[in-house]
């Protein structure tokens, strides 16, 4: 009876880890060098920080080099990838294809949300100088770690865009961490204090005796009649002219929160953006 009961549990656990196996072989790569630009380790890295970033905000990341894009279009061939390899709807796919010399930047689902066309042109400038250079890794590097500001602020509401130029690499500690330089002490204090204190003194004695001053000059004779000594007998209002004053509306210049939303061929809705580098 025993050996029953433990065979049947056994047979529990082996069916309840059969799910993450089938799961853990079916998971789509976050890295696909193509092109051949990154060495194992490097690659290996992205893709450990790719996954946990996407672990961490639910939403894949994907970096994607090719060789050529074989005359289609860098956004057309970002958005289709990204559809027909079994990635989910909410998620952002970096390309790079080096015959073309071009990038893209492809955003879907809640992506859209996170990165406007002007945070997407902001992203593309902080990485491209890498990329002219041939510094891949690095590119790569400080794409993702930008990605994880912007995942963040997003989960926050916070609108990044506005700030963005706090955030790059050289000056996010200095913003985030700032400490104030000088110590605040008596001695420093001391001479505020009393000038604060003889203003609020000297406000009070010119109010006190504002106040003991009730004569006041009337500016209208209405002030000098005696109530109930006149009456008006006709009352008419006139109507003169009016003034009509235009303003022109001014555009939106996506700089606070918009983003370009377009559908690729399978029909899913993809913001995005790209450039040469």
């Amino acid at each position: 009876m025993i050996r029953k009961l433990l065979s049947f549990f056994l047979c529990v656990l082996l069916l309840s880890g059969l799910p993450l196996t089938v799961f853990a072989e079916e998971s789509v790569p976050a890295v696909i060098d193509q092109a051949e630009l990154l060495t194992a380790q490097e690659e290996m890295e992205l893709e450990e920080t790719a996954l946990s970033l996407s672990g961490t905000y639910e939403m894949d990341i994907v970096i994607l080099t090719v060789d050529t894009l074989n005359g289609a279009l860098a956004a057309s061939f970002a958005d289709d990838y990204y559809d027909q390899n079994g990635y989910s709807e909410d998620g952002i796919l970096f390309l790079l294809a080096m015959e073309e010399r071009e990038w893209y930047i492809s955003t879907c689902g809640n992506a859209i949300y996170a990165f406007t066309d002007y945070g997407l042109d902001r992203l593309g400038e902080l990485v491209v100088p890498y990329l002219s250079e041939g510094d891949y890794y690095g590119g790569f590097s400080v794409y993702l770690e930008e990605l994880n500001v912007y995942f963040e602020e997003y989960r926050r509401g916070f609108p990044i865009d506005r700030y963005l130029d706090s955030y790059s690499p050289e000056h996010r500690e200095d913003v985030v961490y700032y400490e104030p330089k000088s110590q605040v002490t008596i001695r420093s204090v001391l001479p505020i204090s009393l000038l604060i204190g003889f203003i609020a003194a000297l406000a009070t004695v010119l109010i006190m005796a504002y106040s003991m001053n009730t004569k006041r000059k009337q500016h209208s004779a209405v002030d000098y009649l005696k109530q109930g000594s006149y009456h008006l007998r006709t009352q008419r209002d006139l109507f003169l002219y009016s003034n009509v004053t235009k303003v022109r509306r001014q555009e939106n210049n996506n700089h606070g929160g918009g983003s370009s939303v377009h559908r690729s061929s399978g029909g899913r809705s993809h913001g995005g953006r790209g450039g040469g580098f």
